[in-house]
């Protein structure tokens, strides 16, 4: 073995410029071995994951409380209320996620599903709850009233978020949630049925069908009035 002596002379034979970049490669390897270097998709996931903070997940407050993710929270109310103002935090937390969505390129879409394991889940209700607010408690008069009261820029949200489910999943998955989202449009009350049963039955439903004979639309027109024959491609 060199005792310090030795090794000490060795250095100084060493050319400066030489040792200067020995030093800098092993000081750049212990870097790297602490910090290993991201790909692009982790620095994807990075972004996503700032845009859709408090919102898809759960973090840390700087006074070291949880603050858990609030979209099923937004869902619900917006569902329950149906309105411009219980909906206007799901609708903008749909916006954020849209935005943060448009950041992740396709081949980064794999570590997206694998990061967010219920982010089909939410789209798609997202997707559906947007429909049937526009609807609203009974089948619009015509398709000049389809779009309900929702914004323009609700419009565009539901247009991107359109967009992505399918680009992320397939546009199977799509259809598979609107034909969910037709059983669920309703239909008017018949006048036999007092406002004081209503409570106590469920509400009719408007798709015609072998389970619903009693529904007064087909399919085809459900999807002329609904925000499903909307051309989102004038929207992007």
């Amino acid at each position: 073995m060199y005792d310090m002596a030795s090794l000490d002379d060795i250095i100084q034979k060493i050319p400066r410029p030489i040792l200067v970049v020995g030093i800098l490669v092993l000081a750049l390897g212990l870097i790297i071995s602490q910090n290993p270097l991201q790909d692009g998709c982790d620095v994807q996931m990075t972004n996503f994951g700032r845009v859709v903070r408090g919102i898809l997940a759960g973090y840390k407050t700087q006074k070291k409380l949880t603050q858990f993710a609030q979209i099923e929270n937004f869902k619900n109310l917006c569902r329950e209320g149906n309105s411009q103002g219980s909906c206007e935090n799901y609708y903008l937390a749909l916006k954020k996620i849209t935005d943060g969505l448009k950041m992740v390129d396709d081949k980064c879409v794999p570590k997206l599903i694998e990061n967010y394991e219920n982010l089909n889940k939410i789209l798609s209700n997202a997707i559906q709850i947007m429909a049937l607010n526009a609807w609203g408690e009974k089948p619009p008069a015509s398709v000049s009233e389809r779009l309900g009261w929702l914004s323009e820029s609700q419009i565009f949200t539901f247009c991107r978020l359109k967009t992505q489910l399918v680009r992320i999943y397939t546009d199977e998955e799509y259809k598979k949630m609107r034909a969910r989202t037709y059983v669920e449009f309703p239909d008017v009350w018949p006048e036999s049925i007092a406002l004081s049963q209503r409570a106590e039955i469920p509400r009719p439903t408007v798709l015609k069908s072998a389970a619903n004979p009693k529904g007064t639309l087909a399919e085809d027109e459900i999807f002329k009035r609904s925000l499903f024959s909307l051309r989102c491609d004038l929207y992007l």
